[in-house]
């Protein structure tokens, strides 16, 4: 069985809600686990538990969430090296893939040897919501084929 987390960071709880739907994606994956953990909820040595590991937050100030960021500098002592991930955003208005972009680099420069597939980018209709139509099946259907990924 392969595992996989998503770690994330949500204000407002659209957020928590795409990495939720991702989630209920990758576990429809035959063969395939995942959970969802907010920043605060788990501590990064547990991360080498996983197969994969996705990060998600919100767009702030045109980047990924602080907590967020904080959480994967703190990712960065542990080895996780032959992981396979992507991360996921909530934005407003034209911000999409902003943060998202930002977030893979981030990981990328922290999480040396991770595999990053395309990232996801979820719209939020205003600051605190609601998420834009069909933004949660269209996570599922991410988190569907990021599960795909995983089996190889």
């Amino acid at each position: 069985m392969k595992t996989a987390i998503i770690v994330y960071e949500s204000v407002y709880g659209n957020t928590k809600k795409i990495a939720e739907a991702i989630s209920q994606g990758i576990s429809s994956v035959d063969g395939i686990e995942c959970i969802v953990k907010k920043t605060g909820d788990i501590h990064t040595d547990d991360l080498c538990d996983y197969d994969a590991i996705l990060f998600g937050g919100p767009n702030h100030n045109q980047g990924p969430a602080l907590n967020l960021i904080k959480f994967i500098d703190r990712a960065a002592i542990v080895h996780l090296k032959a992981k396979v991930g992507a991360a996921f955003d909530t934005y407003t208005g034209g911000n999409k893939n902003i943060a998202v972009k930002k977030l893979e680099t981030k990981i990328l420069d922290k999480i040396p040897g991770i595999s990053l597939s395309e990232g996801f980018s979820a719209k939020v209709t205003g600051r605190k919501g609601p998420l834009a139509d069909d933004e949660e099946s269209r996570a599922h259907e991410f988190g569907v084929e990021f599960g795909k990924k995983i089996i190889g």
